[in-house]
């Protein structure tokens, strides 16, 4: 069987996950990897064993050779990779959030609607083992009808003073909170129609970041769900991991509580305090699969392409948290509730 030809744009933390379920899955034959930084493109094209590194996306779509392209590049800088992809005829993977305004999401939203290539936006949580087991519990009814929410999703201040070269153009909403309004809408399999938000800054602005601290969001729900949810980039470097993901659900029936992360199932005390690791989205694999939600959601976005199997999250999931994002940027700006 022939091979999906991919090409991934952007080589940074993200890009090197993409890069590998890539290299590793045997459906799949990894083309070119492209970066504004020639170094980082061409070290990260070597450890991938593919043909050529790119500093312009633009020349990596055009590269006849591909038909898939993966966009894990900073937040803000999707949407003209996406659209070039999507016109060229290729298939697109991309990081979320899909787009960081709502202009872009819907240009980008009638452009694949139109495409010939498919679009997946890499919602991961989706098939993490603790939002997916808390997702079944839900549609079977365990816990009946919910009522409440309580969830966040932060990082420590490493994230966005050392960890993110470009966290000033982005916010903990877009970074951390596009995953959890996606994750709030696959577990409940509803929409937000109103948010409510306030939101800090000045703190990480004095360590060189403009940027806002974090976001305190209540978002209503069709269905009468009412959710609380934290987005923050002030936690101590003092954590035993640089995030920290927690969601408890209240249902007439009963209730579920999830913590992707402080789980403590392993403990590692080596001269710089209790530190966690990862136990969900990495995990050992053998050489023709790779292990972990992270690399799950990516092997998904294969199986739609080569298989035919439906989308992790598609356009619309994309569409509706971005939307979801902006109305919560609006409500903190302005202090009052927005409605969708």
């Amino acid at each position: 069987m022939a091979k999906l030809r991919v090409g991934v744009v952007g080589a940074g933390l993200w890009g090197a996950n993409h890069v590998r379920a890539f290299r590793t899955l045997p459906e799949t034959e990894l083309v070119a990897v492209c970066d504004v930084d020639p170094a980082r493109a061409e070290k990260l094209r070597a450890e991938g064993g593919a043909a050529v590194a790119y500093t312009d996306y633009r020349k990596l779509v055009e590269d006849s050779r591909i038909e898939a392209v993966s966009v894990a590049t900073p937040d803000f800088t999707h949407t003209p990779i996406i659209l070039a992809a999507l016109d060229a005829g290729k298939h697109v993977l991309s990081e979320k959030p899909l787009a960081t305004t709502e202009e872009e999401v819907a240009r980008i939203a009638d452009a694949a609607r139109r495409a010939k290539g498919k679009l997946m936006v890499d919602f991961h949580n989706r098939v993490s083992p603790v939002i997916a087991t808390m997702h079944d519990s839900v549609a079977a009814g365990e816990i009946g009808v919910p009522q409440h929410v309580w969830t966040r999703l932060s990082n420590t201040t490493w994230v966005p003073l050392t960890m993110l070269s470009w966290a000033a153009k982005s916010s903990a909403l877009w970074f951390l909170g596009s995953h959890v309004v996606d994750a709030l809408r696959f577990v409940l399999g509803d929409e937000v129609r109103r948010v409510y938000a306030v939101s800090r800054e000045g703190l990480l602005a004095t360590r060189g970041v403009p940027t806002k601290d974090f976001f305190i969001s209540t978002l209503e729900f069709r269905k009468g769900t009412v959710v609380a949810m934290e987005n923050s980039w002030l936690y101590s470097e003092d954590n035993p991991m640089v995030y920290d993901f927690k969601m408890e659900i209240v249902g007439d029936k009963g209730q579920l509580q999830a913590d992707t992360s402080h789980n403590g199932a392993f403990r590692k005390l080596t001269g710089n305090g209790l530190k966690y690791a990862d136990m969900f989205g990495a995990t050992p694999s053998g050489g023709n699969r790779v292990g972990g939600f992270v690399f799950e959601a990516i092997a998904r976005f294969v199986d739609a392409v080569v298989h035919d199997a439906p989308l992790l999250a598609g356009v619309e999931d994309g569409l509706a948290a971005t939307r979801v994002l902006a109305a919560i940027e609006r409500s903190a700006a302005s202090r009052q509730p927005v409605d969708l």
